[in-house]
């Protein structure tokens, strides 16, 4: 997220209302928990304060000097371009001047901006992210890239795999973790580096430890488990394969999430990004090699994904090692007892998190497991559909996080006018990329099937459903867009109302309605998702354009920068 304005915030200066990173459409944010924060000292006193920052912060802004110099000359230089924009500096001006300038500027409201010049933030924002957030999604298509040329049934028992995985294991381990984005970040932020690392150590332990049992069910008693759900045998012994072989990966999944939490604490963003860039495409060459070179058929699936879990926290520790700075918050004196303290308080933070982790990962599952009382190919089909979607969806997510920013940051200086502007650039934006992957999926959607699978009943029945998922495009790309203007007004626990809402009330019902009482297959599926973003849409354009109450939110984001 380099090169946007206002990205970064100066406290001395102005408030921001950035305080968590955006979520994708039909979830719950975190926010929607009152939550608290927890002060650990280093031998492990404690102290409980209200929280003025979310249990999932994504990017917690706690420096040192050193990075607080340096954060500043990019505010400096953010501030810089806006301020050339409005033809109150020039490009020769002295950087000293800058923020005097600003303030006056801020102050006689001479600062203003222009939609056009707000879409081109935008999108100079956005093009960072949709690259990580490509390469992130990546892991999992290439497995469906792989296996879906095989045949329709290792789609669809690979697909049950990695559906019983994220509800069992993965969004519990995700929400375990999200106690460091509080621990770690106010540990760094006291100045009291050493117990970074430690409670780094002891978040590992405690969820390795949780994720124990859960292993236990994989390995011995996912086959009786998923037969209670789902009547095809086949499609069972895939799915518990899967789940067996993955079950060695965890354990480096867990390092990877603990461990990236430990550096982003230390204003370290970019490190696992890095581990993406070169994991992901390593991720589908061992796709390739092990389920086409040597054979081995769906399993090769599990196992290269098995073996990236490992690397991802291996390629952690190399930078880590190579930037040796972030070494100082590891314990120089740690004792195996110290892992084992405080854990009371973890689980405390911990417990929200893994609930609205949770809350994300169960509602799209709901979908899938309806999908599989259809039948195998149905199965097949929905998991390409949802493939397809999840990819489309990567663009407007983006612009989100960076609307989020860009309004957050313009209130935060008291520019409403402006944060304004650029809310209707966000949708209109978003409107533009809607149409645009609207028509890419329905021009081209044989073609796009055609990657995921050979299977002619599979592709015949994607491209049936894919003209709804052409419709819902627009819409989704627009409720990503409003989400993010919500996020940046500070409002992100009315925006969790509306998920729920939305989603639990409205989407899911019609989904089940439609699919089984109208014998829609899984075109009702998505027509019951499709009503679920048009609610959540509505009312969040409502929020944010009609009801929203600005000069109270100004009033807010100034209170909560003097907490």
């Amino acid at each position: 997220m380099k090169d946007h304005q206002f990205k970064h915030t100066n406290d001395q200066r102005r408030a921001s209302l950035v305080y968590s990173q955006g979520k994708p459409a039909l979830y719950s944010p975190q926010d929607f928990f009152i939550k608290r924060i927890i002060d650990v000292d280093n031998e492990g006193d404690e102290e409980e304060q209200v929280e003025t920052r979310p249990l999932l912060q994504e990017d917690p802004y706690f420096y040192t000097e050193e990075s607080s110099n340096r954060r500043s000359r990019e505010l400096l230089s953010e501030e810089r371009n806006l301020l050339q924009n409005n033809n109150l500096i020039t490009e020769d001006s002295n950087s000293d001047i800058i923020p005097s300038t600003w303030e006056t500027a801020v102050k006689n409201g001479l600062l203003k901006t222009s939609h056009h010049l707000e879409i081109n933030a935008l999108t100079k924002s956005a093009l960072p992210l949709v690259i990580t957030f490509l390469l992130q999604n990546s892991l999992s298509l290439a497995s469906i890239f792989s296996v879906g040329h095989i045949g329709k049934a290792e789609l669809a028992g690979i697909t049950l795999g990695s559906m019983t995985a994220n509800i069992t294991g993965f969004a519990a381990i995700q929400g375990l973790t999200t106690c460091l984005d509080t621990l770690c970040s106010q540990a760094f932020g006291a100045g009291k580096f050493e117990l970074v690392g430690l409670q780094f150590i002891r978040c590992a332990i405690f969820a390795i430890t949780c994720f124990i049992p859960i292993s236990i069910i994989w390995v011995w008693f996912s086959t009786n488990l998923l037969s209670l759900m789902v009547k095809d045998y086949e499609l069972v012994l895939i799915a518990a394969k899967y789940l067996q072989i993955v079950s060695i990966g965890m354990p480096g999944f867990i390092l990877f999430e603990c461990g990236k939490r430990f550096l982003q604490c230390q204003g370290v963003f970019h490190a696992s990004t890095y581990v993406l860039l070169v994991c992901a495409p390593l991720n589908a060459l061992l796709n390739w090699v092990l389920v086409w070179k040597f054979e081995l058929g769906y399993i090769g699936a599990p196992i290269a994904i098995t073996i990236n879990y490992w690397l991802m926290p291996l390629g952690l520790l190399c930078y880590t090692i190579y930037d040796q700075k972030v070494l100082k918050c590891w314990p120089q004196n740690f004792q195996i007892n110290q892992a084992f303290t405080n854990w009371s308080k973890m689980i405390h933070l911990a417990l929200p998190g893994v609930v609205m982790v949770e809350a994300e990962f169960l509602g799209f599952e709901i979908v899938t497991l309806m999908a599989s009382r259809l039948g195998t190919t149905e199965l097949a089909s929905q998991s390409v559909v949802c493939s397809i979607a999840a990819l489309a969806y990567q663009v407007p997510f983006s612009v989100s996080i960076a609307t989020a920013t860009r309004v957050a940051n313009y209130i935060g200086a008291s520019l409403v006018v402006n944060a304004k502007k650029c809310c209707t650039a966000s949708m209109n934006l978003g409107l533009i990329i809607g149409i645009i992957n609207s028509l890419i999926i329905l021009k081209f959607r044989y073609q796009i099937t055609s990657f995921f699978t050979n299977d002619e009943e599979v592709i015949s029945k994607v491209a049936g459903v894919l003209p709804l998922l052409s419709i819902m495009e627009i819409i989704d790309c627009l409720n990503a867009c409003s989400a993010g203007c919500l996020r940046g007004q500070g409002v992100q626990k009315i925006g969790s109302y509306i998920n729920i809402f939305s989603f639990y009330v409205v989407g899911l019902p019609i989904s089940y309605i439609m699919t089984f009482k109208y014998d829609m297959n899984i075109a009702g599926l998505w027509i019951g998702i499709i009503s679920g973003l048009i609610s959540m849409c509505l009312l969040q354009f409502y929020i944010v354009f009609i009801g929203a109450d600005w000069d109270k939110i100004v009033v807010d984001a100034r209170k909560r920068n003097e907490e």
